[in-house]
């Protein structure tokens, strides 16, 4: 009986190995980004004093309700006022705005994230569009928000539907950082007397 057992796993053993780059083969592979290269990406709109962070994929939706999507990037740098009038963003401090303090060129002086690090959220309105000059500024480098991780949600603001960002910090404190068609807006979401937004009601 051994000699037939031990026979049958050896077979046993030799298919599985034949089997196996068949099964590997059957794994399909991780959707590419459709940024491609979001780093060069990030770099030829921002400038290469920003750079990417790689734990956060980029992010794709509708943040200013126009019908065109958005991109939202996560990078760092040291110097996030520097690059903007070469490279056409805009610079903002939705959290520090929101208690009363929003001028970045001041409030980039601060370090609020728990690592040391100096993250920021960089958004660009319609990157998909062609590469014209555009009548308003469609990409935008928010500093401050204090994150640990991020994702989009669901909004209604003015009787219209579009995305938000929503961050969630080391104290699993939950906020939204939202545009309004002027300018960017932080509130954290549950704050007692906030009632700048409110989420659309389940289907």
């Amino acid at each position: 009986m051994r000699p037939i057992f031990f026979s049958a796993l050896c077979r046993l053993a030799f298919c599985l190995l034949l089997a196996s780059p068949l099964l590997a083969q059957s794994v399909p592979p991780p959707a590419a980004s459709p940024l491609g290269d979001a780093a060069a990406y990030l770099a030829s709109q921002f400038g290469p004093k920003f750079k990417l962070d790689p734990k956060i994929p980029p992010m794709f939706g509708d943040l200013d309700g126009d019908g065109n999507e958005d991109v939202v990037l996560i990078g760092s740098s040291s110097a996030p006022l520097e690059s903007q009038e070469e490279f056409g963003f805009k610079v903002a401090d939705p959290y520090d705005a929101y208690f009363g303090t929003g001028d970045s060129r001041i409030t980039s002086q601060f370090t609020l994230h728990f690592d040391g690090s100096a993250r920021a959220i960089l958004i660009v309105f319609g990157w998909r569009l062609p590469q014209a000059k555009p009548k308003r500024t469609t990409k935008f480098v928010l500093i401050n928000t204090p994150f640990e991780s991020t994702s989009l949600v669901n909004l209604r603001l003015k009787k219209k539907n579009l995305q938000a960002i929503e961050a969630i910090d080391r104290s699993t404190l939950h906020s939204l950082i939202f545009w309004d068609g002027k300018r960017w807006h932080w509130s954290a979401q549950g704050m007692e007397g906030d009632e700048s937004f409110k989420m659309p009601p389940p289907n």
